[in-house]
């Protein structure tokens, strides 16, 4: 019987003896082949979540993959060192040392489980685990077990140790659709894989092996794990005896973070990574996470603080002027809250920015020489061929200078100087700032100054930006890392320098939370409200800051609390207050540089024209030297006056007569100031007739009425034939007349208007002065 037994033994033995020779065989014929086969990429096909991260380190967002998993790829070298001690330890001691086959671990779990029948052991080498993962091989049967040998040892013949290693860690589960080291410190710990703890390292290299099991998202699956580390702990501290000293703080319980634990801050910013493709890998943004969150808070608390003003939503935008890097992104007040369509983003949503596109009106105006910062600018009722704009407060202030029409957005100044603006004009000169129009420029018209058209809040900053950066337009920067690019000069220094200056001296609110603030920092700002009070805008250069805020609602709709200065304001300089101050960047701000062709003069405060020798009262201003429309003003004028009666005469008799000094206005601004109420220091009437005495006009006739760059419709009736016929005097003319190709229509007195029963064709209208301006233009109609 044991001769039989000893036999069978000796059979089986040679039969295993034979079959292991063939495997081998077969192996080295397999292996073979594989080396002759060009190196499998590690990563095809390989997805990764998109981890964006603030300047300073600190997660943004863990966004998913395109299959719903959270995987990130990471070099070997920032893998902390414990982690690769710990998962060698627990999953492969000997994998610097095996070809990919551990063959002693497989003999002695060849011999466990199948010669002797007992408990099956693992043997799959750290190359074989890639090979499995990276291949999606189904392991569980013979055929799936040998093609991950083979595929294995293929890695091993094209790869270095360190290289599988690093796609291992890549690739290995970590519980729920979390794979990859680098996902599974960020969803567990929120730390990158160079910065976890022995501790740490020691939980997540027991999870690969089984993650179902061992996952920590599940109360069981935590407490299988904890089972797991500590047997790892025992192994841990049997071959690093040096950490002895640590053992009991190594066995102290984890806490574990999970996937709703992730921060979801700046959504609207990462968001616009992603549409921009930038969908897959590490990103590390210019947004500052603490200015961020302070910001949000805020913005937050007002509209809290002003809800009963309907105030439910609002956006904001800050950038580094300098660098055009984004430092926080605001897109609406909520992004999880519906009701208030929180997801969509403000910041490039296309809105009318109501009055906030008149700076640059001004800056093209300075930069053209139509006018300089205390230039004078007519606030008063006029036609613009059919459109007839009005002031916000439905007033017209009468005179002011260009510095004060523009702080205190006086929409008729503004029209006037838009349709003064050629080469370019304001449409042209928007689409070469980064705002494409989509109609015509004959669709917006002179509507464009006063928001009659729709732009996002990114490319206001930029434009405000501009100014700031001395007339050069940029691109936004998204990132710590600063990209070069070519800025593009879209303004003069000098025209961009003025204007800034003159949005310094725009007031700002005032309270006791802003009161020390706004005492102290120079602040160039302005607001807009768009039309049937649907947006509340308010845009500020400080320092080396540029900050936007928006109050509206994203359906559309209306609130008669919506208007920049009371809405917006406020909430712009709460935001300011959380900046750090910039003394230096402050300070050169509004310090005009040596290089700049600007200058400042005296100039008399009432005409804003150099002073003449009776002008009682000067200011400095600044001009452009041989760019803006500075001469010498004659509003001051010395007249002869009779001691005895008060009246003019018409020249000095002395000692009859003295010279007195009064201000001779042209016809449309005296009339203005007049309707504003002020009182001018105007000269008397003459006590004769000064026929035959030779008088000259001071300042020629300007034609406000008709716009010698239209073209007349006229209408069916008489009435609406009608043209109206309206000229600007010197301030001692008394009677003008008018003629159209030499025909005369009529005479007016200043301020009046004839009214021209018009006829189709191309004329020349004409209009002479009793004291012999004269001044024409050609007139189309049809």
């Amino acid at each position: 019987m044991s001769v039989s037994v000893n036999n069978k033994n000796r059979l089986k033995a040679g039969v295993l003896k034979y079959a292991a020779v063939a495997l081998l065989l077969v192996l080295a014929a397999v292996l073979l082949l594989l080396s002759l086969m060009p190196a499998p990429p590690l990563y095809p096909q390989y997805q990764q979540s998109g981890a964006y991260f603030a300047a300073d380190g600190t997660l943004l967002s863990l966004r998913l993959a395109a299959d719903q998993r959270y995987r990130l790829k990471v070099p070997l070298t920032d893998i902390a060192p414990s982690v690769q001690q710990a998962t060698l330890l627990y999953e492969d001691r000997r994998f610097y040392q095996h070809p990919g086959l551990d063959l002693p671990a497989i003999g002695r779990a060849f011999w466990q489980g199948v010669i002797k029948g007992g408990r099956r052991q693992g043997a799959s080498t750290l190359s074989m685990q890639l090979a499995r993962l990276r291949f999606d091989l189904n392991t569980s049967h013979f055929g799936g077990k040998l093609q991950q040998l083979l595929l294995a040892l293929y890695l091993e013949w094209h790869y270095s140790k360190d290289e599988i290693l690093e796609a291992y860690f890549n690739y290995a589960p970590y519980g729920g659709n979390i794979e990859g080291v680098a996902a599974a410190s960020l969803i567990y710990f929120g730390k990158e894989a160079k910065d976890l703890t022995v501790q740490q390292a020691l939980a997540l290299s027991v999870i690969p092996q089984n993650p179902n099991v061992r996952s920590p998202l599940s109360k069981n699956g935590a407490q299988q794990l904890e089972l797991a580390r500590q047997r790892l702990l025992a192994l841990w501290l049997q071959h690093y005896p040096k950490q002895q000293a640590s053992a009991a703080r190594l066995a102290l319980p984890l806490t574990f973070l999970h996937r709703t634990d992730l921060p979801f801050s700046a959504p609207h910013f990462v968001n616009q990574l992603q549409a921009k493709g930038l969908q897959q890998g590490r990103f590390y943004t210019s947004l500052q996470a603490e200015i961020q969150q302070a910001m949000q808070r805020q913005l937050s608390s007002y509209l809290r603080r002003h809800s009963d003003k309907g105030f439910n939503n609002a956006s904001a935008l800050l950038i580094k002027r300098s660098t055009m890097q984004v430092m926080a992104w605001l897109g609406s007040a909520d992004f999880n809250n519906t009701a208030i369509a929180g997801q969509v983003d403000g910041v490039t949503a296309q809105r009318s920015p109501g009055s906030a596109l008149k700076p640059f009106v001004y800056a093209l105006a300075l930069q053209q020489g139509l006018i300089h910062p205390l230039s004078l600018l007519n606030d008063l009722p006029r036609r613009f061929g059919s459109f007839n704009p009005e002031n916000f407060d439905r007033q017209f202030a009468g005179p002011v200078t260009a510095t004060e029409a523009l702080i205190n957005s006086r929409n008729l100044p503004a029209v006037q100087l838009q349709a003064g603006l050629t080469a370019p004009d304001f449409y042209h000169w928007l689409a070469a700032s980064g705002v494409p129009l989509s109609h015509s420029a004959e669709y917006y018209g002179l509507a464009l100054v006063l928001g009659g058209m729709e732009l996002s809040m990114q490319q206001l900053v930029q434009l405000y930006a501009m100014l700031g950066n001395g007339g050069n337009w940029q691109e936004l920067q998204w990132f710590a890392d600063i990209k070069v690019q070519q800025a593009r000069p879209v303004l003069t220094p000098e025209a961009a320098f003025l204007t800034l200056d003159m949005l310094r001296q725009h007031p700002k609110p005032q309270s006791v939370l802003l009161q020390q603030l706004t005492d102290t920092v120079p602040v160039a700002w302005k607001t807009g409200t768009s039309y049937a009070f649907r947006d509340a805008w308010a845009i500020a250069l400080r320092g080396d800051y540029v900050l936007a805020v928006w109050l509206g609602n994203f359906d559309g709709s209306s609130n008669p609390n919506f208007i920049g200065r009371s809405a917006a304001g406020p909430l712009l300089f709460e935001l300011l207050a959380l900046l750090p101050q910039q003394t230096e960047a402050e300070t050169a701000l509004f310090t005009a540089a040596a290089e700049l062709n600007v200058k400042k003069v005296a100039l008399c405060s009432r005409s804003g024209d150099l002073p003449n020798k009776y002008c009682p009262h000067t200011r400095e201003g600044w001009f452009i030297p041989g760019v803006s429309p500075i001469r010498m003003s004659d509003v001051h004028r010395a007249v002869p006056v009779y001691r005895a009666t008060g009246l003019r005469a018409c020249q000095p008799q002395p000692p009859q007569t003295e010279l007195k000094v009064y201000e001779f206005w042209p016809s449309d601004i005296a009339a203005a100031f007049s309707q504003a109420g002020m009182i001018l220091s105007s000269a008397p009437p003459y006590q004769q007739s000064c026929s035959g005495v030779p008088m000259l006009s001071v300042q020629a006739p300007q034609i406000r009425s008709p716009q010698p760059s239209l073209v007349y419709q006229l209408g069916k009736t008489l009435q609406q034939r009608q043209i109206a016929l309206q000229a600007s005097f010197d301030g001692a003319v008394t009677k003008a007349h008018w003629f159209i190709d030499n025909r005369y229509l009529g005479a007016v007195t200043p301020g009046e208007t004839l009214l021209w029963q018009g006829e189709a064709g191309a004329f020349e209208l004409k209009v002479v002065d009793d004291l012999g301006g004269v001044s024409s233009q050609k007139l189309i109609t049809e």
